[in-house]
């Protein structure tokens, strides 16, 4: 571009400040068909999740989820006993 325009490097008191260089008709089409390759390329790789019946439901929506995964990883072997007692019914007093 430096070679087709002899004004590529210009300072601010150029008459051709703020003007956009000429872009070739090619490499327009050149960028088009990328964006239109990773368009195809990103919907390509959409999966639906699995849903598994079989494990407790402990969330109210995917998020919170999230949330109890990552507390469950931080405090789950601190608070097994506790769960335990819940599960069976020996955590409250009589």
């Amino acid at each position: 571009m430096k070679e087709a325009d002899p004004e590529f490097y210009r300072d601010a008191s150029s008459l051709q400040y703020g003007k956009a260089p000429k872009i070739s008709e090619d490499k327009i089409d050149k960028m088009v068909q990328e964006l239109k390759d990773r368009d195809a390329k990103r919907g390509s790789f959409s999966r639906r999740r699995t849903f598994r019946e079989e494990k407790d439901v402990d969330s109210i929506n995917d998020r919170n989820e999230h949330f109890n995964k990552k507390i469950e990883r931080a405090f789950g072997k601190y608070t097994l006993e506790i769960k335990n007692n819940l599960e069976r019914g020996t955590a409250l007093p009589d």
